[in-house]
């Protein structure tokens, strides 16, 4: 960049004195993309916005719960998700054990929540068999969704990004194939030559598919979404289970 001068303080622009030579404005050393206010901000946007996905909850004693039931009776009848996986029931289950304050309307709208993804990802496929429901850990610390469709899925994509060239250790975006589970992650930046936190890892979602059957774990709340290997643990069983 290169800069004028205007004369110094106090001192006439016409003075009689002559003026040195200007000296060239060293180059600013460009910062690291983590040193950046947007870069950090953008980080913490992404990982911030999948921690906050249980909060409606205590919203619950506060709205009417819409009527409905469970998940559509002839699309699960032909694809069934597992009662339980692992320590996760059911989130109707959870919500009703917890006791708490509107946890019989979260239980209603997560019920009428998972009926009508249930149509919309079948119709999304043609019509197809399909399912959806929501778990959760007995405390509700931990929820997610399981869907499941009777059709193939193309593989997630994310775009390149160059870990050496943004200074980090991982890119941002990236797939990571756990098996043949394949999981799409929103990375927190570590610096270079740093070692990535356990926490740093966000997972969006997980999917399996082949012909005829797809599989994917997805809207994950709590610290199941800094372990891909979990989740794709889930995959599996549900996969182990639908087939």
């Amino acid at each position: 960049m290169t800069t004028e001068d205007f004369g110094a303080p106090g001192r006439s622009a016409d003075t009689d004195q002559p003026h040195s030579p200007a000296r060239p404005t060293p180059p600013v050393a460009p910062r690291a993309l983590w040193t950046r206010p947007w870069a950090v901000g953008l980080a913490g946007l992404l990982v911030g916005a999948a921690a906050v996905g249980v909060a409606w909850l205590s919203l619950a004693d506060s709205t009417s719960a819409p009527t409905g039931g469970g998940p559509g009776r002839t699309s699960t009848a032909e694809l069934p998700l597992p009662t339980t996986l692992g320590k996760f029931v059911g989130f109707q289950e959870a919500a009703q054990r917890s006791g708490g304050r509107g946890a019989g309307q979260a239980s209603q709208r997560t019920a009428k929540s998972d009926e009508e993804s249930t149509k919309l990802l079948s119709d999304a496929y043609g019509g197809t068999a399909a399912a959806v429901r929501t778990y959760a850990q007995t405390d509700l610390t931990t929820t997610f969704m399981v869907t499941a469709i009777r059709g193939r899925t193309p593989a997630p994509f994310t775009p390149y990004e160059d870990p050496a060239a943004l200074g980090v250790v991982r890119p941002m975006h990236e797939v990571r194939t756990v098996g043949e589970v394949s999981c799409v992650i929103v990375n927190q930046l570590t610096p270079t030559g740093q070692t990535p936190r356990p926490d740093s890892v966000n997972v969006d979602y997980c999917q399996r598919t082949q012909e005829g059957l797809t599989v994917t774990v997805r809207n994950i709340n709590g610290d199941l979404r800094n372990s891909p290997e979990q989740i794709a643990t889930l995959v599996d069983k549900v996969w182990s289970d639908a087939t």
